[in-house]
């Protein structure tokens, strides 16, 4: 822990505020900040100032204008995997290794354990190689130097690392992508993620600030939320998954999109209701309500569903039915995932065990609706 020691007294020449907390290592799961004293709700733990971050307007000119146009995230992952600055050492030795990435994170995994993914996972992968190909190429062009596993470290740390960020400054444009709405954030990224109250993290002119929103014991973990993710997009994203994660969903689309005719397809593509079908711990998602009725109903009775008006009680009973029968081919393809998850030696056992957990999260997720059905 001497390398966090030293970065902390680094963050602190830096203008980074730590109240009553500290980083901490927890066995079998990393880094993480727990707190050295009791907080009342409302105690301000962190406050980051401006100038100590990283963000699409600290990066050297010369080094922006000879890369030309890419993505922010792209652009910070140069500048990180270019940097060797003796003033920023200290925060680059804390930064995650590559051999921590590898564990971690699916973009890293072999192809055999990738083909496994859930289906939002496996989306979101398949746009994170786009993206990083891209930016490697505009990177690559004006630095052929660069080895390409140095710059994909770099552009991880940048993908799982950054806070949401949007430059208060007048003479800054707002970027039209929201992805490229971020900055690195030194010691507040140590912050790991719950989706139960944690901490509030507010962002203004000065900087960051991070606040309790409820009492916390010495001793006790402090956490932040990154966002209401579901377990698919924090395993793609960040590479872990949450045991109790209220945000968790399942996509249906997989399921129900093959299931629609072409006439049915039309009809909801002219509502604007054509995917994007999830289930929760508690419901399917409106739109989904929409595609189960086009599949088992008369395109009237879809149009007054959409329209506000109910469907009467034996047509309720047909679209339950259809819920259940798409729930169990769902069920089934879990079965089989796990069937293979079980029989291939592949990766490392930790992989394995990540992806065993998230498929038995959607089993339980799914059976659950299907007994509410």
């Amino acid at each position: 822990m001497e390398e966090h020691e030293q970065f902390t007294e680094w963050a602190l020449t830096q203008g980074v505020k730590i109240n009553g907390v500290t980083v901490h290592k927890y066995s079998g799961r990393g880094l993480g900040i727990i707190a050295t004293e009791k907080h009342a709700a409302g105690s301000t733990l962190v406050t980051v100032p401006a100038t100590a971050l990283r963000t699409a307007y600290t990066v050297p000119k010369e080094l922006s204008e000879a890369i030309g146009p890419i993505t922010v995230h792209g652009l910070l992952a140069a500048e990180l995997a270019l940097d060797t600055s003796p003033d920023r050492l200290p925060w680059r030795q804390v930064l995650p290794t590559p051999q921590e990435f590898q564990e971690t994170m699916p973009l890293l995994w072999s192809p055999r354990l990738q083909s496994l993914l859930p289906h939002t996972s496996a989306q979101l992968l398949a746009n994170q190689r786009r993206k990083l190909s891209l930016d490697f190429a505009a990177v690559s062009a004006a630095f052929p130097g660069i080895p390409y596993a140095t710059y994909q470290q770099a552009w991880l740390v940048v993908n799982t690392r950054t806070f949401h960020y949007a430059s208060p400054s007048k003479q800054h444009a707002k970027p039209s992508n929201p992805d490229d709405c971020m900055a690195l954030n030194p010691y507040a990224d140590y912050f790991n993620h719950t989706s139960a109250p944690g901490c509030v993290v507010t962002m203004n002119a000065s900087g960051y600030t991070i606040v309790a929103d409820q009492a916390i014991e010495r001793g006790e973990e402090v956490y932040i939320s990154y966002g209401p993710h579901s377990n698919d997009f924090l395993l793609a994203e960040y590479g872990f998954i949450l045991d109790e994660n209220r945000w968790d969903e399942v996509s249906l689309d997989g399921f129900i999109l093959p299931l629609l005719s072409h006439s049915q397809k039309e009809q909801l593509v002219d509502a604007g209701f054509l995917g994007k079908y999830v289930l929760d711990a508690d419901d399917v998602c409106y739109r989904t309500q929409v595609a189960l009725r086009a599949l088992c109903l008369s395109p009237r009775k879809v149009q007054q569903f959409i329209d506000g008006h109910d469907n009467s009680v034996a047509d309720e009973v047909l679209v339950g039915s259809t819920l259940k029968k798409i729930i169990d081919l769902y069920l089934n393809h879990v079965g089989e995932r796990m069937k293979q998850l079980h029989n291939i030696d592949c990766g490392i056992p930790s992989q394995r065990e990540a992806l065993s957990r998230r498929w038995n999260q959607i089993r339980l997720l799914l059976q659950n609706a299907k007994d509410r059905t």
